[in-house]
């Protein structure tokens, strides 16, 4: 004889949606629905389906950042856009038509080739960086704004540039969002609710819209004095960017790109610990050190690294500037130097397929850039290898380290262009030793 049971159904946040009991044949079967409170309800119509358990923990305080700062940009757009269409002629009997069309025409046209520009120059250099693209694309849609306020006061000729100008920066502005927001919500979606998580966002942007399309209409209508408006347009203008702001700084991203990397590596130099993304995030910038910049141990020494061709690290050779070549199994590296200023180029050769390595390399380099230059870089070396040089076997305890932090290695976020590799050719006779630190010759001291 079977013992009567009870079974629930479950969402993926563990939450009873329905119990039943009895099995219907000796027993009644009652299926009772758990009841949701109205405002719950609501507010999972505007969630990912199994929120929180569906996202990352940083997704609500992006998305509240995110709802707030659009909601201000709505009131901005309006008060832009009633300038615009002043400047075009609207309620003015001597407007033309056909010069507003020109100008429309004009200003489209310009701002579509600079879409297409802007995409093919930037793309790949988005999502390596995407929250500072995030914050730059609001940044051009406000200084678009800005512009549009200037049209009614303007002559024909310098409000065709004032249009096509703003029109630019608004197509900036959508590449770097769009592109940046594909990226922020692969980071975002841990289950595979990718598409999902973009159409619950859709519907939370639909509602803050309409919530600022409708104080925004009572906003342009009590507001028309043009240095109200131009000031009420500052204070929003701030209010959006420390918002947007906010929601990127409460981004825990877990790929290493050069800003991230470079803060990770500093630390495990400095302290030996490992840091995880919560606390990088709480230490990167989001407008600056985030294309390569290094320093040495005591800052006296600042530079800049990037990753270049062969080409390009053989042929740079600036006026005044020590330089100092290096080569690994798994790459070239130059070193120029001048004074308290250095630059890095790295060239990798064809089996790398991470960066990651040569990147905390490079770190190590600007970091011992203090002691290594005190008497001259060739002369400086630790067990047959250059001052700053990780061997292979910590490289791999660093990497494991990393990954038990939570950070992903297999994203490449640290080349913002088209990856480039070096294929070597044999050359008989001509040995190759690891770790080889070679002065070039080309020292111009007068220079210095």
């Amino acid at each position: 004889m079977s013992s009567a049971k009870t079974c629930y159904d479950i969402d993926p946040a563990g939450d009873v949606l329905c119990t039943y009991t009895g099995d219907g044949q000796k027993e009644p079967f009652i299926a009772t629905k758990t009841v949701v409170p109205t405002a719950k309800a609501l507010l999972y119509a505007f969630l990912p389906a199994g929120y929180p358990h569906t996202v990352t923990t940083d997704y609500l305080p992006y998305q509240t950042y995110d709802s707030l700062q659009a909601f201000a940009s709505s009131i901005t757009s309006l008060l832009a856009s009633r300038a615009v269409l002043e400047g075009l002629g609207v309620g003015s009997s001597e407007a033309s038509p056909t010069g507003a069309l020109i100008l429309k025409i004009t200003g489209d046209t310009i701002s579509r080739i600079a879409t297409i520009l802007f995409a093919h120059r930037m793309g790949q250099a988005i999502e390596p960086e995407c929250k500072f693209y995030r914050f730059l694309a609001d940044i051009f849609n406000d200084a678009a704004q800005f512009l549009d306020l200037l049209t009614p006061a303007l002559p024909y000729l310098p409000k065709l540039g004032v249009i096509v100008s703003a029109g630019v920066l608004r197509s900036l502005c959508g590449v770097a969002a769009n592109a940046s927001k594909a990226s922020l919500s692969a980071h975002f979606a841990v289950t595979g609710n990718l598409a999902e998580l973009n159409a619950k966002e859709a519907s939370q942007e639909t509602v803050v819209s309409l919530l600022g399309m409708l104080v925004g209409s009572l906003v342009v209508r009590l507001v028309e004095d043009k240095h109200k408006v131009w000031g009420l347009m500052i204070i929003l203008a701030g209010c959006h960017l420390a918002m947007n702001y906010r929601a990127v700084m409460a981004v825990r991203m877990t790929s290493l790109n050069r800003q991230r990397a470079t803060i990770v590596f500093r630390e495990w130099l400095e302290s030996g610990t490992v840091l995880d993304p919560a606390q990088v995030s709480q230490r990167e910038s989001i407008l600056m050190n985030g294309r390569g910049e290094l320093s040495s141990k005591t800052g006296d020494y600042t530079g800049f690294c990037d990753f270049a061709t062969y080409g390009e690290l053989k042929a740079w050779n600036p006026r005044g500037y020590h330089r100092y070549d290096l080569e690994t199994k798994t790459y070239f590296m130059g070193i120029w130097h001048r004074g308290g200023y250095f630059y890095m180029k790295i060239a990798l050769k064809e089996t790398v397929k991470s960066p990651l390595a040569a990147w905390l390399d490079a770190v190590n380099h600007a970091y011992h850039f203090g002691s290594a230059f005190k008497d001259g870089l060739e002369s400086h070396y630790e067990s047959e290898m250059p001052l700053g040089y990780v061997a292979e076997e910590q490289k791999g305890s660093i990497f494991s380290a990393l990954t038990a932090a939570g950070w992903d290695l297999d994203a490449n976020a640290l080349e913002t262009r088209l990856p480039v590799r070096v294929r070597v050719g044999d050359r008989k006779g001509t040995p190759e030793k690891e770790g080889l630190l070679r002065h070039s010759g080309r020292q111009e001291s007068k220079h210095d």
